[in-house]
């Protein structure tokens, strides 16, 4: 991830690691937990570099993680 590019404040783990169901958004990117959008706990847009070009990612967590 390019430093230059502003993230909100919660860390996440680095994206290229995650599964792509966590890229998905469709399992929380801290503990993997299945998300549905009634369970998913949306952490904000992301600018993250995918293979030289900028984009936005959504990463969502479970509510365990999230508190």
């Amino acid at each position: 991830m390019d430093p230059a590019i502003p993230t909100p404040s919660t860390e996440l783990p680095d994206v290229n690691e995650l599964t792509d169901g966590q890229q998905r958004g469709v399992e929380c990117v801290r503990c993997k937990t299945r998300l549905d959008n009634g369970s998913a706990v949306d952490l904000g847009a992301r600018r993250v570099d995918a293979h030289g070009i900028v984009v936005n990612w959504f990463p969502r967590c479970c509510a365990g993680c999230a508190s």
